[in-house]
């Protein structure tokens, strides 16, 4: 008997329910996101970062997206929990419990602009939660995808898992690159400012982490509603 075939019709519904749930939390974060670009186009995109979102007239909305991110891991983390059973599958699950919990404590917690040093606790924590996702989310992606591989049940879709894994990667390394590229291209540009063009490439960044966790949960509700069925 295969691993998802011993859970109860009960836990796997409610498995289907969460990653469904992943899927609309995600799908509405990257809706928002490109609904503050019209809403607040005062932050130029091209190097503001989307936590600025949170300091302009539509802030409410940032904070909602935020919510709803660490909603989409949280939930996804739900839904895969009986599928995590090897050693770096279980790493990865409580990985993916810190990342939704710093998601959460991003839309608490309000940045200042990328342009104020003033000192803040807000800011700070802020900071602080948005280096956690930033940098370990392709940690904690890498770890669910191979512990996935490893189940038969997902052996159809070892591939997919890979490439979008890999897209992950790819999104962190498009950051950044574009900060080393844009202090290559002008030595004077600083740490941040309208000649560190991070805007597009921490946009991208985002978008992609958001991808992964919906193709994973539409991947679940299928292999679920799979089972469900051969079990009827």
């Amino acid at each position: 008997m295969n691993q998802s075939s011993t859970l109860s019709h009960t836990l796997a519904g409610r498995s289907r329910t969460a990653a469904l749930a992943a899927v609309v939390f995600s799908s509405a974060f990257i809706v928002i996101l490109i609904l503050l670009h019209f809403l607040e186009p005062e932050f130029d995109p091209s190097w503001r970062m989307i936590s600025e979102y949170e300091i302009g007239r539509y802030g409410w909305l940032m904070v909602l997206a935020f919510f709803c991110w660490g909603g989409s891991v949280l939930s996804l983390l739900a839904a895969l929990w009986p599928f995590l059973r090897t050693i770096g599958g279980k790493i990865g699950r409580w990985w993916l419990l810190l990342i939704g919990v710093a998601l959460f404590g991003a839309g608490i917690f309000k940045t200042n602009a990328i342009t104020d040093t003033t000192v803040s606790t807000a800011n700070t924590l802020h900071t602080l939660c948005g280096v956690l996702v930033i940098l370990t989310f392709p940690i904690a992606a890498t770890l669910t995808a191979r512990s996935l591989a490893r189940n038969e049940e997902w052996a159809g879709t070892r591939r997919q898992l890979l490439w979008i894994t890999l897209l992950v990667w790819l999104g962190l390394i498009a950051y950044f690159g574009s900060i080393i590229i844009s202090n290559s291209i002008n030595p004077t540009a600083g740490r941040v400012g309208p000649h560190v063009l991070q805007g597009w490439p921490n946009r991208f960044m985002v978008v992609v982490y958001n991808i992964w966790l919906i193709l994973a949960a539409l991947r679940t509700r299928q292999i679920l509603g799979s089972n469900r069925a051969e079990m009827l």
